[in-house]
């Protein structure tokens, strides 16, 4: 006897604004892709030291540090369409600058790191902006899920596995076509903002008086640090932020020297993260169901360190691919497991400054990331930075294991709920945009 299969319903459209916050993300996602290489190659033709290289990679994360908690606090009170309009066209008035300067061959690396400081200014806001209008252009639990899973997969396609060797191919053209496309994408991703239609207001707060913006990043600040498993998913984050970013910054030298490749090559070895994080995504729930999130970030972690170990030790192109790639599918694993279990654990009345500090210390390594790698390849060698890297992150992972044990993020999730109000918003989806690893 056959049965007949059940028919699934048709999912509802996801709406003309999320649309067109969609489309702005797709744009701009890979212009930064596009950036992504040719920034490094740039760097490259401009300087042989790897010191200033390694700023170079590093100064676009250097803003969080900077503006982090305030910008989380300010956009809360502000109309997130306008912010991420303004952002938009900033960035691309930076972008423009940079492109006449390389055009007439007045680009120096210190201005390539004073216009990577702007562009990390814009992406801060941008990013907590985007974060907070989904639940706004979206209705209801699992179309939030479907929209942050295809902000995500755009995020990764342009970031990672479209722009990067599109990136590489124009610079190989014209060392200016990277950042005039780029500059072109932001003015698409503003024109798409502009035509959003709605209140992406906060509603009046309800106390008499607004308390001041200290205040106000000082109670977010305050409940994250005196979270045990919250406060230390933050710091092993930024642990793995300050190596990921020694390894990225003092890739494009590892490509040329270690591995022979050109330009178009490098680009391409940037993307095999992106294929990695790709396939990940998509495994990320099927593995959630089976190991508990603690064994996966043990795992995961470990995992990810020994590849960047091998990355180091490797001169044959194919391997590091692949282990470039295992790096990215370990990333995009912890990023959607982690990423939902901030989020449920963070209250919802504080929520947006408890993630904005979270990020911010997630993203305490990044600024140094490059730099240090930097002296680390000048004062040993190109592999060090790579292995002691690697293996730094395993032995974080394992000493992190009590307070991100199995039992102690079982006991903090059932204290959320127990804290948890009837009137409490859905939680954001992991993988939204800018949400750190």
């Amino acid at each position: 006897m056959k049965f007949a299969r059940k028919k699934k319903e048709p999912q509802p459209p996801l709406g003309s604004n999320f649309n067109k916050v969609w489309g702005a993300m797709i744009a701009s996602s890979l212009g930064d892709g596009v950036q992504l290489a040719a920034l490094p190659l740039l760097a490259v033709q401009l300087t042989s030291d790897p010191l200033l290289i390694g700023a170079v990679g590093a100064i676009g994360m250097l803003p969080w540090l900077l503006l982090g908690l305030p910008a989380g606090a300010l956009v809360d009170r502000w109309d997130r369409r306008k912010v991420m309009l303004n952002s938009d066209l900033i960035r691309f008035g930076v972008l423009v600058l940079l492109t006449a300067a390389v055009m007439t061959d007045n680009a120096t690396i210190l201005l390539l790191i004073v216009a990577g400081f702007a562009l990390g200014c814009g992406d801060i806001f941008f990013d907590i902006s985007a974060q907070s209008v989904m639940p706004v252009v979206t209705s209801g639990d699992q179309a939030l899920m479907r929209a942050n899973s295809r902000i995500s997969a755009a995020q990764i396609n342009g970031e990672q596995l479209a722009g990067p060797p599109l990136g590489g191919i124009l610079f190989s053209f014209s060392r200016s076509l990277p950042f005039l496309g780029n500059a072109l994408s932001f003015l698409i991703s503003a024109f798409l903002v502009a035509s959003l239609k709605g209140d992406f207001g906060n509603a009046p707060a309800a106390e008499p008086a607004r308390r001041s913006l200290r205040a106000e990043v000082a109670e977010g600040l305050r409940w994250l640090l005196k979270h045990r498993v919250l406060r230390t998913l933050a710091g092993t984050a930024a642990i793995g932020n300050l190596v990921f970013t020694a390894k990225m910054a003092l890739l494009v030298l590892l490509a040329r020297d270690q591995l022979g490749l050109g330009e178009i090559g490098y680009g391409l070895l940037l993307s095999s993260t992106a294929v990695g994080a790709f396939v990940g995504s998509f495994l990320a729930s099927s593995i959630a169901r089976k190991i508990q999130v603690g064994t996966m970030r043990c795992v995961g972690m470990t995992v990810e360190g020994l590849a960047i170990v091998g990355l180091g030790l490797t001169d044959n192109p194919w391997v590091a691919g692949a282990m470039m790639a295992v790096v990215g599918l370990s990333m995009s694993v912890q990023i959607v497991t982690v990423g939902s279990l901030r989020q449920r654990l963070a209250p919802a009345a504080i929520r947006g400054r408890v993630l904005s500090a979270s990020r911010l210390i997630s993203l305490l390594g990044a600024p140094f990331g490059g730099i240090l790698g930097g002296y680390l390849a000048s004062a040993i060698s190109l592999r060090a930075p790579f292995i002691l890297g690697g293996l730094l992150m395993v032995l974080v992972a394992l000493a992190s294991l009590p307070a991100l044990s199995n039992r102690s993020i079982r006991e903090a999730m059932e204290e959320a709920t127990a804290a948890e109000k009837p009137t409490e918003e859905p939680p954001v989806a992991a993988g939204a945009p800018g949400t750190p690893k």
